[in-house]
């Protein structure tokens, strides 16, 4: 209930009805009315404000001699004093609002933090191929993936469908790859298992989507567009691109280990050699340089070396498809030259009996 008595809002209520500010008018004359519901001044001053007088008879809870009043009218008085903002329809724009902008904000955030590798995906090729389906209807396909990048790129994700004979859908989604491409080389990754199917797969459509970039060199923006285009290139064909290249990169192991591949290119294993071990100087944990190392030493007939280049290759990355080949490779060469070296140690012991 107000502290002012009906008589001193209602000229309170006139005079803001005469100075033109009627919505505040309004809410005196309704104040009038709660203290005194038949005051026919403040009904008439709402009437002439237009604003319909209420039907005070239904907020009495007794005769008006009692003096018993609801607070209807201080209620609606203080409802309407209330700031739009504060309403409950707004509440829930402004809350949707807010959590729009930080969504934004978590997307901007997002996409910040994942800016090298959105940048890089441009620089990998990744292809599904070789779709292979046994009589059960299991069915493999094998992923080739090209990174030209100056860094390893990881986790490697390509959405696909798998389309039949009649190009209906068989079966779509994303293909990860948990596997790392080194930096300016290429992996393939076979036997990965999409599923079981009733219909044979004829044809898959493919768009890469994904990988993880880093960790990011400390090269030069220039030198790293430069690399992207050399190592795009058929080592052959890269040559004149790595040797610029080792001018300003000269102590940055994937320009070393790419000039030593297009050294092997032109079997010039001895110089490729030298380029290997300059990588392994400045990193000894390169598992690459060992494993391209491995191969040019193998190359210059010392298998026991290119042995040993393999081992370390692999005890740094157990799981590169490439590595593990390569060391089955050797491994079974190593057991031939035994055998056949046991073979003509026996037949000379046999011809000097």
């Amino acid at each position: 209930m107000s502290k002012l008595s009906a008589a001193e809002h209602l000229k309170i209520a006139r005079r803001l009805h005469f100075q033109g500010q009627n919505d505040e008018a309004v809410k005196e004359y309704l104040l009038v009315l709660e203290i005194d519901p038949d005051n026919e001044d403040a009904a008439s001053g709402l009437e002439a404000l237009g604003a319909e007088a209420p039907d005070t008879s239904r907020f009495r809870l007794h005769d008006p001699g009692s003096g018993v009043k609801t607070n209807f009218f201080v209620n609606q008085a203080k409802s309407s004093e209330l700031s739009p903002w504060r309403t409950g329809p707004f509440k829930v724009i402004i809350a949707c609002i807010a959590a729009g902008a930080c969504y934004g904000l978590y997307q901007a955030a997002q996409m910040f933090m994942n800016f090298d590798s959105i940048k890089a995906l441009d620089n990998v090729e990744a292809n599904i191929s070789k779709i292979r389906t046994d009589k059960n209807g299991d069915t493999t396909v094998s992923v080739k993936v090209d990174n030209f990048n100056p860094a390893p790129v990881k986790k490697i994700s390509i959405h696909y469908e798998l389309l039949d004979a009649k190009g209906n859908t068989l079966k779509s989604g994303s293909l990860k790859v948990d596997a790392t491409v080194p930096a300016g080389d290429t992996r393939t990754f076979p036997d990965i298992a999409l599923g079981v199917f009733t219909e044979k797969p004829d044809k898959i459509v493919q768009k890469k989507e994904s990988v993880v970039y880093g960790p990011k060199p400390k090269l030069k923006d220039r030198l790293v567009d430069k690399f992207v285009e050399a190592s795009s290139k058929p080592d052959k064909e890269s040559f004149a691109d790595f040797d610029d290249l080792t001018q300003d990169a000269e102590d940055f192991g994937p320009v070393l280990v790419g000039m030593g591949r297009a050294y092997a290119a032109r079997a010039d294993y001895k110089r490729a050699i030298v380029q290997y071990k300059k990588a392994l100087e400045i990193d000894p944990e390169y598992a690459n340089a060992h494993y391209y190392l491995a191969i040019a030493l193998y190359y210059s007939n010392d298998k026991k070396n290119a042995t040993k280049e393999m081992e370390q290759a692999l005890t740094l990355v157990p799981d590169d498809p490439q590595y593990q080949e390569s060391a089955k490779m050797l491994a079974g060469l190593k057991e031939s030259n035994a055998k056949s070296k046991a073979a003509a140690a026996k037949e000379e012991k046999a011809g000097t009996d």
